[in-house]
């Protein structure tokens, strides 16, 4: 016989039964304790906490009865449900529904039965604490007042479990959802660690072949070059530091190449090489950067004498004949020398000077080379910009100095300090925004702020050529607060376009900025003056600010995103990107740098952009693509998931004014 269809109400009532869990679950000393103080008040020899499932009755507490459960069919509790109230029946021979009850007639002859349903907050009767005798039986009213209220403390620890259940499973649920992050964001990190691995042995062999000659496999001019510039900075530093650079030109190399043959030539270079690296201290340097010159860096040297001394045993041990392919051959070399007393700024200037020396002493008779050194290392008194000296005639290898006025050479950058001043007298810095936009949608999202020096003479300047100077000179400093002010201001313009209400503002921050003391005050100034949010600000900084573990840069950072800024790291991938330092300051946004933008078209560099922007999804960060030239970057960008974009194929760098007018447009 088909059991008939449950109705919606007994549906939902056991749907919640069955939700509380609490079916055949282990007895627990809290019921118990219960059952036995409701036996115990209404003077019973019997108490159960009664659950009524589909076709039983479950005694999750029983006192006085060892059974588990009966069928429901017969069950007084599936009575007791049905209403709100205590169901009593004080002795089942005399009534009707109950007298021939096989619990009744039969075991354990039950003639007494009490029950208080246990109803949930949201009224579903779940089943009933209920009291039973074997003999008619009477509650006074505080007895029954007694097991109502205990009912309602049998329905208080159902709920109870079922909330410490649910807060175990919300525990479970979130550390696994921790722990999936967690992975996500380890596995991120590992494809960007290893995809950085790769380019940085890309880049070392990249830079290795870029600054070094291939047939010689000496530093070529770029390398010089770089070396020679921390010499001429370690020199601005201490004074006493000195340094001598070398233009080695072979004398006759080109009759001995054009009549012996390129091999024969390439084997006498590589052979010349070796022994002027040979001739050298560890310190100093020798590269090799054109077809027969060869340019050296005498470092930390204790006098002019001692370079000088160094060209002659150079120049003697040059003209020692090597034997290459049977052919005996023997060359010589002029040598032009500057020093660092002449105070260099640019090492390109010191080589330039050395190879003016080169040439002269070939020039020079040998005579006038003579007097004129000796005239220069005695007296240094007003020489000649070039002094020669034919030190071997009969070899016919010669060198000079380089001895210009100081002030000649450091002209220039006095000069561009001095016009530097004038700027900010004359008003002559600019700020210039490119927009930011969402790539998806193509919306603007926002500007960076970048700055431009109107030159009288030069035109619009970018920041690369006079920021350096404009920092070291203070000049950035004193005009920190009008920048930051106009640029609040702009904004608050812009967002007063119902369109751009929402958009924000890139300001880059330099070390030197963020160690300005009064950078938190003039920000707070602008913002309360101009009514612009602190979210709508994002700083812009350097790799090299997010790594440095200086405590003072981590403090100003930290009160900046305590006050609201957004924080963004520039040229995000060129440097170690630390996980926990994105972490620690609550980085809002990386910058992917322009150089893995143009390396889109190759594997590597497609490679490179998908792991960024694959890191920054899984870690929560906005990233943005800067130096976008042509559309078919914007296209890959957009397929591998970046978020926003800038570069001069979307928009280039325009005064405010110029882009309210495209705006009105």
């Amino acid at each position: 016989m088909t059991a008939a269809p449950l109705s919606a109400k007994e549906t939902l009532r056991l749907a919640k039964l069955y939700d509380y869990g609490i079916l055949d679950t282990l007895s627990e000393t809290t019921y118990d304790d219960i059952t036995a103080l409701a036996a115990h008040i209404c003077q019973t020899p019997t108490a159960l906490v009664s659950l009524v499932d589909i076709n039983r009755q479950w005694f999750k507490s029983r006192v006085g009865t060892e059974v588990q459960e009966t069928p429901r069919s017969m069950a007084f509790c599936a009575y007791t449900i049905k209403g709100k109230e205590i169901m009593l029946v004080e002795d089942t021979h005399q009534d009707p529904t109950f007298r021939d009850n096989p619990l009744v007639t039969g075991p354990p002859y039950i003639r007494f039965y009490a029950g208080a349903p246990l109803i949930t907050p949201d009224g579903y009767a779940l089943g009933s604490l209920c009291v039973l005798d074997y003999q008619p039986h009477h509650l006074t009213p505080e007895q029954l007042q007694a097991l109502q209220v205990l009912s309602h403390q049998v329905i208080a620890q159902i709920e109870l479990s079922y909330q410490r259940h649910q807060l175990k499973l919300s525990n479970q649920q979130l550390e696994q959802r921790v722990k999936e992050r967690t992975a996500s964001l380890s596995s991120s990190l590992y494809r960007l660690l290893r995809a950085q691995t790769q380019l940085l042995k890309r880049e070392a062999a990249s830079r290795h072949n870029a600054l070094h000659d291939p047939l010689t496999s000496l530093p070529n001019r770029s390398y010089f070059l770089q070396r020679l510039q921390q010499s001429i900075q370690l020199t601005q530093r201490q004074p006493s530091h000195r340094y001598a650079v070398l233009f080695v030109d072979l004398d006759d190399f080109k009759p001995i190449n054009d009549t012996l043959g390129h091999s024969v030539g390439d084997q006498l270079l590589v052979h010349i090489a070796g022994r002027i690296k040979q001739m050298l201290r560890q310190s100093d340097l020798v590269a090799r950067i054109g077809g027969d010159e060869f340019a050296v860096l005498l470092d930390d040297i204790p006098s002019q004498e001692h370079a000088v001394i160094a060209v002659k045993r150079l120049q003697n041990h040059l003209k020692t004949p090597v034997l290459i392919k049977e052919h005996k051959i023997s060359t010589g070399a002029s040598v032009g020398i500057t020093f660092s007393d002449v105070g260099y700024r640019q090492p390109e200037d010191a080589l330039r000077d050395a190879d003016i020396a080169m040439y002269q002493a070939k020039k020079q008779a040998k005579q006038r080379i003579r007097q004129q050194l000796s005239l220069q290392l005695k007296t240094q008194e007003h020489p000649s910009p070039i002094l020669i000296h034919d030190e071997l005639p009969a070899d016919n290898q010669q060198f000079a100095i380089f001895d210009a006025a100081m002030q000649s050479t450091t002209q220039a950058q006095l000069t561009l300090e001095a016009e530097l001043r004038q700027a900010v007298i004359k008003e002559q810095f600019r700020l210039h925004y490119q927009p930011v936009f969402d790539l998806a949608s193509q919306q603007l999202e926002g500007f960076e702020m970048l700055m431009r020096w109107h030159h009288p003479q030069r035109g619009c300047l970018d920041a690369d050529e006079f920021i350096e100077t404009a920092e070291d000179i203070g000049i950035v400093q004193q005009m920190s607060a009008h920048i930051i002010e106009r640029g609040c201001e702009q904004l608050a313009q812009w967002r007063l376009r119902p369109a751009w209400a929402n958009i924000t503002l890139h300001v880059n921050l330099s070390l030197m900025q963020i160690r300005h003391p009064p950078l938190m005050v003039q920000w707070q100034a602008a913002l309360k003056q101009y009514k612009v949010p602190a979210s709508a600000i994002h700083l812009e900084i350097s790799e090299q600010v997010l790594l440095s573990d200086d405590p003072t840069l981590t403090n100003v950072l930290t009160q900046l995103k305590s006050a609201g800024f957004k924080l963004c790291v520039d040229d995000f991938g060129k440097g170690h990107s630390s996980l926990s330092r994105l972490h620690q300051l609550a980085v809002d946004s990386i910058k992917v740098d322009r150089a893995f933008v143009r390396e889109l078209g190759s594997q590597q560099g497609l490679d490179v952009a998908k792991t960024i922007v694959d890191f920054g999804r899984s870690a929560s960060i906005t990233v943005i693509a800067e130096g976008i030239e042509t559309h078919e970057q914007m296209t890959t960008l957009l397929a591998l998931g970046c978020q926003q974009v800038q570069g001069f194929w979307l928009a280039d760098v325009l005064p405010a004014t110029d882009i309210d007018r495209l705006a009105v447009v």
